[in-house]
């Protein structure tokens, strides 16, 4: 596939924060595909950084587990495979049924409608616009806060912490299958049945369709690693 060319560097972006960004997002859109080398001062010139900003980003993106560095040889994006992915979405489904369900319980106990709520519905429609639209990045962006969002309400931070660590090592295998339109869908017609059990404050409801809305994702990824058809954004 071919690379998107660079942007220019935004003033409130240090260097290695635009390379990193740059180069994780085309990771992420399989414009960097798994294996892939990366010729470090090709990319340096075509991002106008030196190598220095650079390695800062590729040491950012091996701890994300998006790419490896092989002694004496040279950089490159990280394979992908089953194992790690089942790893990685089996650790967040626990954490991210315990987090719902915290926070559905929150709102069952609050005597007034808090907050948070009205900007994760606000979040859930603009996800769907981005899916009419087919705009994979957008949906992803978003497909984070919402899920963010109801994660803060429980007030549980070292949880949450631990699971934006998870959450961004898995980014990789969600935009596989997001980039999938009907795993797209059926992702929204879930975060519309989270969103109302949360409302109801119905913390056993919102835990189970969280804990399978994140195993409804493994299952997907898994058809299309298994039948080795990475699902693709066109047609």
């Amino acid at each position: 596939m071919a690379k998107s060319r660079a942007p220019q560097i935004p003033f409130s972006l240090r260097k290695q924060d635009w390379a990193y960004q740059v180069i994780r997002d085309r990771i992420l859109t399989g414009e960097m595909g798994p294996g892939e080398t990366i010729r470090q001062q090709e990319l340096a010139d075509e991002l106008t950084v030196s190598r220095i900003p650079l390695r800062h980003a590729l040491s950012r993106l091996a701890a994300d587990g998006l790419v490896v560095d092989r002694p004496h040889q040279s950089w490159t994006v990280a394979e992908i495979s089953v194992e790690d992915a089942r790893d990685l979405y089996l650790g967040r489904a626990a954490l991210e049924e315990a987090l719902a369900r915290a926070a559905a319980n929150r709102v069952a106990e609050s005597e007034t409608p808090l907050p948070g709520l009205i900007g994760i519905e606000h979040v859930l429609r603009s996800q769907h616009d981005a899916a009419r639209d087919q705009d994979r990045r957008e949906l992803m962006r978003l497909d984070h806060e919402f899920h963010t969002r109801i994660y803060e309400l429980a007030r549980m931070p070292a949880s949450l912490s631990a699971l934006q660590l998870l959450r961004t090592r898995s980014d990789r295998y969600v935009s596989l299958h997001l980039a999938r339109l009907d795993r797209a869908q059926d992702s929204l017609a879930e975060h519309e049945q989270i969103l109302t059990a949360l409302d109801a404050g119905d913390a056993d409801r919102t835990a189970v369709l969280t804990r399978d809305h994140v195993l409804g994702g493994w299952c997907s990824l898994v058809a299309s690693l298994e039948a080795d058809e990475p699902p693709t954004t066109s047609g």
